[in-house]
């Protein structure tokens, strides 16, 4: 009877011994469970992702051009009240009338009738000069020195709304709208991996007036590691008719493929590539670099639309984050 109880005894002793194991057993699996899920939900918070798409990339030099224009600039060899018999921006052929002056009492011309200017050549006119008109001239590069340009300011003179005109002084322009535009530019020779030569083309763009060019060099001439360029706009821009500085910009290189910070880039077996998320799970792609700056690179191996993981470190691959 004893050994009965004795061995009930036992038997309970064991039956809540392996309860309690089991329970301990639930609690440590409940306690990785909770604590995976709860790691993954903080890291899907913590991650961050860029959809990657395929763009452009370009590497370009800022510097400044000089616009070369064909243009004569008039005056009047009298002081009077004028009357404008062609407005700014109109097409006028050599000859015509731009405008009548009344002469100012006391001057050669008083009793007699109103002086005409006449156009000295075809082209637009345009009643806002700058004083430099008689110094770029086209086709005159050589003639042509950096160093006493920039020294020189800008005298611009805006008659477009004026009534009256003073003896001698320029008072507007007639620009030649037949013949393109040249641009002056300057910008070290070391820009480029190879000599500058005639003919060679160079990719321009304008930000300010948002248009880019393809453009042969017309004529060039170097001065130490300077070079100093002169190329021809294809057509007449009618918005550089009354501006002689304008911003431009070279582009060296020009790239596609996507952009990336390097913060991105995931070493693995000596190759380089990225981490990115499909439906929820961590896989690892391999890139190839194109090109790079400070903080960012352009890469070639991944699809459009491609989540990439941008902060790495936080996962491995074949994880799941949510």
């Amino acid at each position: 009877m004893v050994d009965n109880l004795d061995t009930k005894k036992n038997r309970n002793k064991r039956r809540k011994t392996i309860f309690f194991i089991y329970k301990l057993i639930f609690f440590f699996v409940a306690i990785w469970f909770f604590g995976s899920s709860f790691l993954n939900f903080l890291i899907s918070i913590l991650i961050d992702t860029q959809l990657v798409e395929i763009s452009v990339v370009e590497e370009k030099y800022p510097t400044k051009g000089y616009i070369i224009r064909d243009e004569i600039t008039f005056s009047s060899p009298v002081t009077g009240r004028i009357i404008k018999k062609a407005q700014s921006g109109e097409r006028v052929g050599i000859d015509m009338p731009i405008m009548e002056i009344e002469a100012s009492s006391g001057t050669f011309l008083q009793s007699g009738d109103p002086f005409l200017i006449k156009a000295p050549i075809s082209g637009v006119v345009s009643y806002q000069t700058d004083g430099l008109e008689e110094i770029f001239r086209p086709n005159e590069l050589q003639s042509l020195n950096m160093e006493k340009i920039e020294k020189l300011e800008l005298e611009i003179v805006d008659n477009s709304k004026k009534d009256v005109v003073e003896k001698g002084k320029r008072f507007g322009k007639i620009v030649n709208n037949l013949e393109g535009m040249q641009i002056y530019i300057e910008f070290p020779l070391d820009i480029f991996n190879n000599p500058l030569q005639n003919g060679q083309e160079l990719n321009l763009v304008f930000p300010e007036i948002d248009k880019e060019i393809s453009v042969p060099i017309i004529d060039l001439k170097g001065i130490g590691n300077t070079a100093q360029v002169l190329v021809e706009l294809p057509e007449i821009w009618y918005s550089l008719i009354n501006v002689r500085v304008q911003p431009v910009e070279i582009v060296l290189k020009r790239n596609q493929g996507i952009v990336l910070p390097k913060k991105a880039l995931v070493v693995k077996a000596n190759k380089t590539g990225v981490f990115w998320l499909r439906k929820g799970f961590v896989f690892w792609q391999p890139v190839n670099i194109i090109s790079e700056d400070n903080e960012n690179v352009v890469v070639g191996g991944l699809e459009p639309l491609t989540e990439v993981i941008l902060n790495p470190g936080l996962v491995k691959e074949g994880q799941y984050v949510y």
